[in-house]
C-alpha cells in the first residue's frame, strides 16, 4: 500500500510540474496581450467543448467501473455545473488558470454529490477525470 501511495504522489508531482511548466512557458512567451487573450479564450472554448462532448456511458464506466443510473445522473449533473461555471470565462479570461479550474471542478462535483450514493473514491475519480481534460487542452505535448 505504501508503494502505491508513493507512486501516486510521484505521478501527481510530475503532473503538477508539467502543468506549471507549460503555463509558465505560455504566459512568458513573447506574444502580445491580444495574442495571449485570443489563445486563452480559444483554449477555454476547446476545454468546454471537450467536457460538453464527453461520452456519458464511457466516462461513467471509467469512474464507476460500470454504467449505473446513479453514476449517469451524478456525471451529468457535475458536467452541467462545470460547463455553467465556465460560461462567462471568456469575459474574465485573465482570472482563469488551473487552480481556478480545479476549484470549479471541485465545486461542481460537490454540487452533484448531494444527489448521489457514490463513494468519496468515485467522486475523486470524477474530479480527476475533469482535471485531465485541462491537461489535454492546456499542456502542450512536445514531439
Amino acid at each position: 500500500m505504501d508503494d502505491q501511495k508513493k507512486s501516486s504522489r510521484f505521478g501527481l508531482g510530475v503532473l503538477i510540474g508539467t502543468v506549471l511548466g507549460g503555463l509558465t512557458a505560455f504566459f512568458l512567451s513573447p506574444k502580445s496581450g491580444e495574442e495571449n487573450r485570443e489563445a486563452v479564450v480559444k483554449k477555454i472554448k476547446e476545454l468546454k467543448k471537450n467536457i460538453d462532448e464527453m461520452e456519458i456511458d464511457k466516462k461513467v464506466k471509467e469512474v464507476w467501473g460500470e454504467v449505473t443510473e446513479d453514476g449517469k445522473k451524478t456525471f451529468v449533473k457535475a458536467k452541467k455545473e462545470l460547463v455553467k461555471r465556465m460560461g462567462d470565462l471568456e469575459e474574465r479570461w485573465q482570472e482563469f488558470d488551473r487552480e481556478k479550474y480545479v476549484k470549479m471542478v471541485e465545486d461542481s462535483v460537490e454540487d452533484a454529490k448531494s444527489e448521489t450514493k457514490a463513494t468519496a473514491e468515485k467522486l475523486l475519480k470524477l474530479k480527476d477525470m475533469f482535471v485531465r481534460d485541462w491537461n489535454k487542452v492546456f499542456v502542450e505535448k512536445k514531439s
